[in-house]
């Protein structure tokens, strides 16, 4: 059985992902205790996400595995040559390097719970309404589930494709709706993971900034997608399917955005990883207590536990195995005297970097590949923060957009059995049309604000 397995002959089994849920619980504990206290060992959380990874490990796909294993080998192999030449390798960063990511996200993994999606295998009820149709639906769904993608992440899709796939299998022009605005996302928001990577990789980084140059991109994505609905592009736009959003529920990504911003910008001690890992769950609890109560509360939190957590490992396996990644790219340049290919990091490396990110994720490389090989190449040189942010947030938006490896691409495939090869290549056009958008910015931010020479 899925989630249960047996520790050796004769002895009991173990409930694999309620005691997964229970270290990725404490792992988010321990990892905001760690901030206030610098006492808490720093490899304390990594250690009960790496445990978390192992106890879930057999439920992910073989993809997912397969590429953990690479990175986590040729991180390894890479932290070995560094120790021949006299760099001892940092087992801090190599074990928890993206281990305040997984924190972040195990956090706002609790407002899942304020808005729960149908199964898709359960009957339809005879008084439930009939999906609307038509090209206001597709508008309603549309900035619907980039709305609530800017805070719930991919949960909000999730809950819209569920209930789409109820009566009739989800067609590929609602997937492509699905996967496009969603990816538009991460060109912005700090509850993305690619965006969090930014952050974090980038400190000092402003995620105002981040909001100021990125949000354009997503706002003409959006826009490239009404006129796709109004022009013909989209198939069948008249019987077009879409999610009944209601925009009053909104009222959980404007208050929990809102106190971020507003305690990011009344402190300076604290990150925005941080602060969402602690606000988060603050929002979602003190709406389910006032929603179900004690009793309602308690159960939230016991599926928070059992289910909703142990759904992370994707997550777990991605972010650590790049970690490692990661700290074997920076002990091999540090052994090589912090040599770097460039000696700027401006608007033209930038718009290179877009160019291969996009490049590499057709060829099924992850982006997150890309930045683990960036990141170490910045530290050698003098840069803005805020724009290799920038760039990073836009490559990450790009690259899981046209990459059919991605984890929004997987999820609509493996899930509701579209194609995540035609979704990766029909995100091609898209894409394109919105990297001159995002290099013009590039240029202006250099520009408007000026550069480190």
């Amino acid at each position: 059985m899925p989630g249960n397995s047996t520790v050796g002959v004769g002895l009991p089994a173990v409930p694999v992902r309620p005691v997964a849920g229970l270290c990725l619980v404490t792992m988010v504990l321990v990892s905001v205790a760690g901030t206030f206290l610098p006492a808490v060992p720093a490899v304390a959380a990594p250690l009960l996400a790496w445990g978390s990874l192992a106890l879930l490990w057999k439920e992910l796909g073989r993809p997912q595995r397969v590429q953990t294993l690479v990175f986590v080998a040729a991180g390894a192999l890479m932290l070995w040559w560094a120790l021949v030449r006299g760099v001892p390798p940092d087992i801090g960063q190599t074990l928890g390097q993206n281990q305040p990511i997984l924190s972040m996200l195990a956090s706002i993994t609790l407002l899942r719970l304020l808005n729960q999606p149908v199964s898709p295998v359960s009957p339809v009820s005879d008084d439930e309404p009939e999906l609307p149709r038509g090209f206001g639906t597709y508008l309603r769904s549309l900035f619907g589930v980039h709305l609530f993608g800017a805070v719930i992440n991919i949960s909000a899709v999730v809950l819209m494709a569920d209930r789409l796939s109820r009566e009739e299998p989800l067609r590929l022009n609602q997937a492509q709706l699905l996967s496009r605005s969603f990816t538009a996302v991460a060109f912005y928001s700090p509850f993305i993971g690619g965006v969090g990577l930014a952050l974090a990789e980038t400190p000092g980084s402003s995620p105002l900034m981040l909001l100021l140059f990125g949000g354009p991109v997503a706002l003409s994505g959006l826009a490239l997608l009404v006129w796709y609905g109004r022009s013909g592009r989209v198939p069948d736009i008249e019987n077009f399917r879409g999610y009944p959003v209601h925009f009053e529920s909104l009222w959980l990504p404007v208050i929990l955005g809102s106190a971020v911003l507003t305690a990011y910008a009344t402190t300076t001690a604290y990150t925005v990883l941080t602060l969402i890992t602690v606000l988060a769950p603050l929002v979602a609890v003190t709406a389910l207590a006032w929603r179900g109560g004690r009793r309602g509360l308690q159960r939230s939190l016991r599926e928070f536990v059992q289910v909703q957590l142990p759904q992370m490992g994707g997550e777990l396996a991605l972010f650590l195995g790049a970690g490692v990644l990661g700290a074997g790219l920076v002990a091999v340049f540090a052994s090589a005297g912090n040599w770097v290919p460039f000696t700027r990091f401006d608007a033209w490396t930038g718009s290179l970097l877009l160019v291969g990110c996009i490049a590499t994720s057709l060829a099924c490389i992850h982006p997150i590949v890309l930045l683990s090989v960036m990141v170490p190449l910045l530290q050698g040189i003098t840069h803005d923060p805020s724009f290799a942010a920038v760039v990073f947030a836009m490559s990450w938006g790009f690259g899981c957009a046209v990459n059919p490896m991605s984890g929004i691409n997987l999820v609509l495939s493996s899930r509701y059995g579209t194609s995540n090869w035609a979704l990766g290549r029909g995100n091609i056009p898209f894409t394109l049309t919105l990297l001159p958008v995002a290099i013009a910015l590039l240029y202006l931010y250099e520009r408007v604000f000026g550069l480190p020479l």
